[in-house]
C-alpha cells in the first residue's frame, strides 16, 4: 500500500517538473523525499505512525452474548429487533427521562412485537410474509439443549458449555480524531502472541478472546508499533428453576397445526395430523419448556443490553412443579399416557420419572464435576467440586404448592355434578382453602427450598459462600382483569352465559365450564394475598423479590377476558372458538346444523387465521386458546393418539390460564426493573467468576 502511494506521488511530480538536467533530477529526488516524510510514508525515525493511542482506541463487543443460542445469527435477530424498538422509542419525541423509562419498562415486549407482530412494526400495514408460527419455530433446533440427554450439552458437551475456552469478539477502531486515510490501510490484529488476522482498518475483525483470563489485543499497520488493549469477557451464569409460569407453558416453540377440511364431532377444528407428529413442540417435551419463557427472555435481554459480557443460561423449569415435587423431589408431569382401554373407559397414567428426576438434581448434574450425591437428605457436589459458580438463580414457584390450578378449576367449573366430582378427586379448592394453604403450607415449603439452595448451589459472592440476594423470586401477575383494568365480568356460574367475555373464552367447553363473578372476585383477592406472602417470605430468606410483575400491574388491561374493542373483527381479538356450523349469536357456541347454508367456518378459518403469537389485547391463554395453540393429545404405549384419553384428562386445554408470549415478555421486563441495579454492581466488580 505504501509503495503504491509513493509511485503515484513520483508520477505526479515528474509530470509537473520535466527532467531536463542532472541538477533538476537531484532536486526532484530531494523534493520527493521531503514529501514522503511529510506524508508519513518514508522510512527512518522521522516517519509518523499511522495508528497511535492518541488517535484511535480499540472498541469491542461479544458476538453471541446469549450462549444458549448455538449460532450468532440467532442472537443477532433478537438484538436487531431490540435496536429497532429502541429506535422507534427514540423517535417518539419524549423528554430524555421519559424515553429512558419507556425503554427500561418495555424492552422485551417491544422486541417481541417487532419479531411476532402480524403488522409491519409500528404501522397499520400487514406483513406480506408473516410466519404465523412465531419466531421460536425458526429457532427451535438452534439451541444448546440436548432433548435426548435432557441436558445443556448440545454445544460440545456440558464442560465446554459452562467453561468455554474462549469467546468470539468483534473489534474495531474508533478514531479519537479524524483520520482521513484510515480506510486505505490494512490492519493486523492479534491476541497475545497468536496468529494475525488482517482486515481493512475501517472494518471490524473477529478474534477469540481466551476465557476466563482474557488477553491483550494489539493492532497495527504493517511495519508499525501496535496499539493494544487488555480484554476480558465477563461470562454470567444464570440458572432458572420453577413451575409452568417459568417454563413458558402455553407457548410451544412450534404450535399445533389445524386443518380446515376436517372437524371434530363435525363442529370443532381438528389437528391436521392426528399422530405424535401433530403435537406442539417444546424445548423439553415433558416439562413444556419454551423459548418464550420469561426466565429465558430475561437472561437474553441481559446479554442484549450488555455488549461486553456473555450469558450462559441453564433453564430447567418444569410445568406442574411445586417445591417438594418438582424442585426438591420428583414430580408428575403434565403429560399422560393411555393404558389398555376397556370399551370407552380408557385408563390413563400421568407420566413421571425416577427418583432423581427433579430440578435440583438436574442442575447439580450439570454443575458438579463429579456425580451428585445425597448426604443427610441433601443433594450436594462431592468435595464441592463445581464446574463453576452460579451468578443468578431465577425462581418462579409456590402456586402449585397451594393449589393454584385447583383454584382455577373451582372458578371455571360449572356448579353441579361435574364440580362435585372434581372436588371429590381433589381437582378444585375454594378461595378460602387457597388462603389457608398460603398461610399454612407456603412458609414451610419456602424454608425447605432456602435450606436446600444454600446447601447445594454455589451462589458465591466474594467472601460470601452463598449470597441469597442472587436468588430472584418472581411474582405471579394479575391475570383476571379485562381491558378496562377491572375484574372480568361474569355471570353466576350456574350455567354458561355467552354475553360475558369470560364465558366466550371457553365456549368450546360450555357443557362443563362457566365463570362465576363471585368466585372470580374471591380468586382475585387470593392472588393479592399470595403476592403479599411471597414478598414477605422472600425477605425472610434474603432473596431478591421481583415483585413488579404484580405491583406495577403490567397485565393491567391484558387479562384473560380482555379485548381490543377497536379490533373485534380481527381473529386475534375474538374469544370464541372457530367452529363449523351455525351460531345463534356471534358469541354463542356453534351447534350442529344440517342446512348446507350453515356449513362454513365461523367466525374465522382455523387453518389460515389462527395466529398464536400475533399481538392481541389479552396476554393470557384462554381455554379456547389452549385448544388452538397446544391441543395436547394423549398417546398410548404404541405412540398412537387416544382421543378418549385426551378427553378424560382435559389434555386439549393444557396451558390454559398462563401468560402468552407477550405476557411472558412483560414479566421479563418487570424482572429487569428489579435486577438492573444489582447487575450494574455485579458488572463493576473487579473479580471474575
Amino acid at each position: 500500500m505504501q509503495m503504491q502511494i509513493k509511485k503515484k506521488i513520483w508520477i505526479a511530480t515528474s509530470a509537473a517538473f520535466p527532467i531536463t538536467s542532472r541538477a533538476a533530477t537531484c532536486g526532484f529526488l530531494v523534493l520527493s523525499a521531503v514529501m514522503s516524510v511529510l506524508l508519513g510514508y518514508g522510512s527512518g525515525p522521522a516517519r509518523a505512525q499511522t495508528l497511535t493511542a492518541s488517535n484511535v482506541q480499540i472498541e469491542w463487543r461479544v458476538e453471541n452474548r446469549f450462549r444458549f443460542f448455538r449460532e450468532t445469527e440467532t442472537f443477532a435477530a433478537h438484538e436487531s429487533a431490540w435496536r429497532q424498538y429502541v429506535s422507534h422509542a427514540e423517535g417518539q419525541g419524549l423528554p430524555l427521562d421519559e424515553r429512558a423509562a419507556l425503554v427500561a419498562t418495555t424492552s422485551v415486549i417491544g422486541t417481541e412485537h417487532v419479531l411476532n407482530d402480524r403488522f409491519i412494526p409500528f404501522t397499520e400495514h400487514l406483513r406480506s410474509r408473516y410466519d404465523w408460527r412465531g419466531w421460536a419455530a425458526r429457532q427451535h433446533d438452534a439451541t444448546c439443549w440436548d432433548s435426548d440427554a435432557r441436558m445443556h450439552s448440545a454445544c460440545g458437551g456440558i464442560d465446554a458449555y459452562l467453561n468455554p475456552p474462549s469467546h468470539r469478539v468483534r473489534l474495531w477502531l474508533k478514531p479519537r480524531q479524524p483520520i482521513k486515510l484510515l480506510r486505505e490501510f490494512t490492519c493486523e490484529w492479534r491476541v497475545d502472541d497468536g496468529p494475525t488476522v488482517s482486515a481493512p482498518c475501517d472494518e471490524a475483525a473477529l478474534l477469540d478472546i481466551p476465557y476466563p483470563g482474557g488477553g491483550t489485543v494489539s493492532v497495527n499497520v504493517e511495519g508499525e508499533a501496535p496499539v493494544s488493549a487488555d480484554i476480558a469477557v465477563r461470562d454470567v451464569l444464570i440458572a432458572g428453576l420453577g413451575d409452568s409460569f417459568a417454563s413458558g407453558e402455553g407457548n410451544p416453540n412450534i404450535p399445533a397445526v389445524f386443518n380446515n377440511q376436517s372437524r371434530y364431532q363435525n363442529v370443532l377444528p381438528r389437528r391436521a395430523t392426528e399422530t405424535r407428529a401433530g403435537n406442539a413442540q417444546w424445548t423439553d417435551e415433558l416439562c413444556h419448556r419454551s423459548l418464550y419463557s420469561h426466565q429465558l427472555r430475561t437472561a437474553l435481554q441481559i446479554g442484549i443490553e450488555n455488549p461486553k459480557i456473555a450469558v450462559t443460561y441453564l433453564g430447567l423449569a418444569c410445568s406442574g412443579a411445586s417445591i417438594d415435587a418438582g424442585i426438591l423431589g420428583p414430580q408428575a408431569y403434565v403429560m399422560y399416557q393411555a393404558l389398555d382401554a376397556k370399551d370407552d373407559d380408557t385408563q390413563v397414567r400421568q407420566m413421571s420419572g425416577g427418583r432423581r428426576d427433579f430440578q435440583l438434581y438436574w442442575l447439580l448434574r450439570e454443575l458438579c464435576s463429579e456425580k451428585p450425591e445425597e448426604s443427610d437428605g441433601r443433594w450436594i457436589c462431592p468435595n464441592n467440586a463445581y464446574r463453576r459458580n452460579v451468578d443468578y438463580l431465577f425462581l418462579s414457584i409456590g402456586g402449585n404448592d397451594i393449589g393454584f390450578s385447583s383454584l382455577v378449576s373451582w372458578v371455571s367449573l360449572q356448579q353441579g355434578t361435574t364440580a362435585r366430582l372434581a372436588g371429590l378427586f381433589g381437582a378444585t379448592i375454594t378461595a378460602k382453602d387457597f388462603a389457608t394453604n398460603i398461610r399454612d403450607i407456603l412458609p414451610g415449603a419456602f424454608a425447605r427450598l432456602a435450606r436446600a439452595l444454600e446447601t447445594s448451589i454455589p451462589l458465591r459472592n466474594g467472601d460470601l459462600p452463598f449470597d441469597p440476594a442472587r436468588v430472584v423470586l418472581t411474582a405471579y401477575p394479575d391475570i383476571l382483569v379485562d381491558e378496562n383494568e377491572m375484574i372480568c365480568a361474569a355471570g353466576d356460574g350456574d350455567k354458561h352465559d355467552d354475553s360475558f367475555a369470560a364465558d366466550q373464552s371457553l365456549d368450546a367447553f360450555a357443557s362443563w365450564l362457566s365463570v362465576g363473578v363471585d368466585r372470580l372476585a374471591q380468586a382475585h383477592a387470593g392472588l393479592k394475598t399470595l403476592h403479599k406472602r411471597m414478598s414477605d417470605l422472600a425477605g425472610d430468606h434474603g432473596w431478591t423479590f421481583a415483585g413488579r410483575a404484580y405491583e406495577d400491574a403490567p397485565f393491567r388491561g391484558h387479562g384473560f377476558c380482555a379485548q381490543n374493542q377497536a379490533r373485534l373483527e380481527q381473529p386475534t381479538e375474538m374469544l370464541v372458538m372457530p367452529c363449523w356450523g351455525a351460531r345463534p349469536r356471534p358469541t354463542a357456541t356453534c351447534g350442529i346444523s344440517l342446512l348446507k347454508t350453515d356449513h362454513a367456518w365461523q367466525p374465522y378459518d382455523p387453518q389460515n387465521e389462527v395466529f398464536p403469537y400475533a399481538l392481541r389485547q389479552r396476554w393470557v391463554r384462554t381455554f379456547n386458546d389452549a385448544y388452538l395453540v397446544i391441543n395436547e393429545k394423549v398417546l398410548d404405549r404404541q405412540g398412537r393418539v387416544s382421543n378418549a384419553a385426551s378427553r378424560r384428562v382435559f389434555a386439549e386445554t393444557t396451558g390454559a390460564m398462563h401468560p402468552t408470549a407477550e405476557g411472558q415478555a412483560a414479566m421479563a421486563d418487570a424482572i429487569l426493573l428489579d435486577l438492573r441495579a444489582s447487575l450494574r454492581a455485579f458488572m463493576s466488580e473487579e473479580t471474575g467468576n
